[in-house]
């Protein structure tokens, strides 16, 4: 069975692009600390993050926590690319000038020697593999800044790219029970045992929640999810409550989706976010039941058979 992980993106606090939010709206260093130690207690040893939450708060706030456990044996994954530029507007940058700066500014921030996993950034799914040059990533290998890379794909499609190309070994990807497109896509690719899977967004940006099965949700300004396309809101929750038979199993639907992206042999990583301790508890909980039963794998399959035309490439 796949590892649960940890993920903090909603550490980042409030974040906006062109007045718009990217992230999970206002967050607290103390309650951030509390969960990331419950964690800790808890038998977690896999945290994600990235420089770009929060412009580095996230990565901060999980370095001050670990340092709180200095013995624990944990495994920090982290991620760079995106940039701002002097009027706060948005860019991306892989280059290795910037890798080099991104990878000792994360080490600063993580309180760390070593970074145990670097991802480059939701890059284009178009991005030039073909010219992009690993050689800097080998030579922070080499020189202990790093032990692994690899890619935090935009989506499975430039995943593919990445595989196709060969570049890194480890391959953080959208996966969930209403998003399977990776089992196709990327778990049966040729290249697939060379790579080290992260299963991200498991609980689909929270929408595979008790709660909206029966009500229509309400997200606050700050939050991204305020602003998701109305088509996209609405599949979203037509499709979670197909699933709702979930719901029936232990712990409702949230810990049926997260044993769900636990049951697939591929992956390695499941990182939901965990706010607050009782979000540790809770995922804890459900990794503990193990696996879903094969019966249930196959009802969601035909609850949900595939996502929006829309989603898919041209």
């Amino acid at each position: 069975m796949a590892q649960l992980g940890f993920g903090t993106w909603q550490f980042g606090g409030p974040s906006y692009v062109n007045d718009k939010p990217t992230g999970w709206g206002a967050a607290d260093e103390a309650e951030a600390a509390q969960a990331i130690l419950k964690a800790l207690d808890a038998g977690i040893r896999f945290f994600d993050t990235a420089d770009s939450y929060g412009q580095g708060q996230a990565e901060t706030w999980l370095g001050n926590a670990l340092a709180q456990q200095p013995a624990a044996d944990v495994v920090v994954c982290t991620k760079f690319g995106n940039r701002r530029d002097d009027a706060n507007q948005p860019y991306q940058d892989y280059s290795p000038t910037y890798l080099t700066e991104a990878v000792d500014a994360s080490l600063r921030r993580l309180q760390r020697d070593t970074l145990d996993i670097l991802l480059l950034h939701s890059p284009p799914d178009a991005f030039d593999w073909a010219t992009y040059d690993p050689a800097p990533y080998e030579k922070l290998v080499q020189a202990g800044k790093i032990r692994a890379y690899g890619v935090s794909s935009r989506s499975v499609y430039g995943a593919r790219r990445v595989m196709e190309a060969g570049f890194g070994s480890v391959l953080e990807v959208i996966y969930n029970a209403l998003d399977r497109r990776a089992e196709d896509l990327l778990f049966t690719h040729p290249a697939a045992d060379a790579y080290q899977f992260i299963a991200r967004v498991p609980l689909a940006s929270g929408f595979l929640k008790t709660t909206y099965l029966t009500q229509d949700p309400t997200f606050a300004t700050d939050q991204y999810r305020h602003y998701l396309p109305d088509r996209d809101r609405d599949w979203l929750l037509n499709s979670v409550r197909q699933l709702a038979f979930l719901d029936q199993l232990p712990g409702g639907i949230s810990a049926s989706a997260l044993r769900f992206c636990l049951s697939h042999p591929r992956v390695s990583v499941v990182i939901p976010g965990m706010r607050r301790s009782e979000h540790v508890l809770a995922h804890v909980a459900a990794a503990q039941q193990g696996v879903l039963p094969t019966e249930s794998l196959e009802a969601i399959k035909q609850a949900v058979p595939d996502v929006p035309a829309h989603w898919k490439p041209a």
